[in-house]
């Protein structure tokens, strides 16, 4: 099972908002509560709801995630003055499974995700991107639905569970 997932798309589109509302979800999951381990924007801190653990620096993070197993570990890493390159945290993404993780990764645009993160995520909430983000969402995830996220509103989004299932266009709650 590779648990690992993103949340793509605009300023303003509602992955913030969906990422906080799946954290809360596995907060809150019965019987067994899984525990959520948060590296947020600055100055943007995550609801009490949706974290268990937070942080804006990544040098905590990392330090809280190679000593926790079984988490939902959500990272807003373009936007947390992380380098794309930075190889310590793609390997949350090649290596999370091995510790229990479940690793979410949250960005603005599809150059800021490292390949090796591309290639370990299952799952895609994709949200209002430019044509070039959505055309390499499509062929990543092959499935030529995700190109119309070129033309979504916010808080709308196609969600692909894995890799082989077709996207489903899908709307966040008001």
């Amino acid at each position: 099972m590779n648990p690992h997932g993103m949340f793509i798309g605009a300023t303003g589109s509602g992955k913030t908002f969906a990422a906080q509302q799946s954290a809360k979800s596995f907060r809150h999951q019965s019987p067994h509560p899984i525990k959520t381990l948060i590296l947020h924007k600055p100055l943007e801190i995550w609801p009490g709801s949706s974290a268990t653990w937070q942080t804006e620096d990544p040098e905590k993070y990392l330090w809280k995630w190679e000593r926790s197993r079984g988490c939902a570990c959500f990272m807003e890493l373009a936007d947390a003055l992380v380098d794309k390159w930075d190889e310590r945290f793609w390997r949350c993404f090649t290596q999370g499974r091995h510790y229990g993780h479940r690793c979410y990764y949250i960005s603005q645009r599809a150059a800021f995700v490292h390949p090796a993160i591309r290639d370990n995520c299952a799952s895609l909430h994709l949200f209002a991107v430019p044509q070039n983000a959505a055309k390499m969402w499509a062929v990543e995830f092959n499935d030529p639905a995700l190109l119309g996220a070129v033309k979504l509103p916010p808080r709308w989004f196609y969600f692909k569970p894995d890799r082989y299932t077709p996207a489903r266009l899908m709307t966040l709650a008001a």
